[in-house]
């Protein structure tokens, strides 16, 4: 018998959305757009959110802590990138209105985020979880760098490759401009990660997440 959630249909177009966007992304531009951290956290929600829909379909909590703190941690890795990509990128962008564009800088975070804010349980989280939700980006930035410096693989589009992002490219900056910029991106991550522990932290009313049989 098949088992739905209030959420079931809702986790489902969440899916459907981060696998069109990432794959659009790899399809039209080549397998190199892997390299830019902007497809790796899609592909991310892309497998966590295929995950939901199965556990949903399985009947399986989602509200338990320990997964509730591992989804802070793709929330707060994806809300990266439509928030580097908002403010340092997009007005550089000659593309910008492409649908996959769209959906991975704009639409796929922000509705994990909102999936996070009203759905996920409150008061879930640990003092000290927002430190290690930095561990994706900073595991990028050293990947990163190591390509650019290293292994020098191309990246489609990329105006600095082999590097994916201008504030990454030490030859043409130095450490001290992208250590600065690494710094900044790190404080201003690790605070909107505290930013979501005290959202979470307070009790709103919750919308009911009761399991119903068809």
């Amino acid at each position: 018998m098949k088992r739905q959630s209030n959420y079931f249909y809702s986790r489902c177009l969440l899916a459907v959305l981060a696998i069109i966007g990432t794959t659009l992304e790899i399809v039209k531009h080549g397998i190199g757009m892997l390299l830019y951290y902007t497809v790796q956290s899609n592909l991310l929600v892309s497998l966590f959110a295929t995950y939901m829909v199965y556990a949903l379909y399985q009947g399986k909590d989602l509200q338990s802590r320990g997964f509730l703190r591992l989804k802070a941690a793709v929330t707060m890795s994806i809300m990266i990138t439509c928030v580097i990509y908002h403010f340092m990128l997009a007005p550089l962008a000659t593309d910008f209105w492409r649908v996959e564009n769209l959906l991975c800088h704009y639409i796929v975070p922000l509705y994990f985020l909102l999936d996070t804010l009203f759905i996920d349980r409150q008061r879930q989280y640990k003092w000290f979880d927002p430190i290690w939700w930095t561990a994706l980006p900073v595991a990028y930035l050293a990947f990163a760098l190591v390509n650019g410096l290293i292994i020098k693989l191309p990246i489609p589009d990329a105006k600095d490759s082999p590097f994916a992002y201008f504030f990454l490219n030490v030859p043409k900056y130095g450490w001290q401009y992208v250590l600065t910029y690494a710094a900044t991106i790190f404080v201003a991550y690790l605070l909107s990660g505290y930013g979501l522990l005290l959202v979470k932290s307070i009790k709103f009313p919750r919308f009911s997440s009761k399991r119903q049989t068809a």
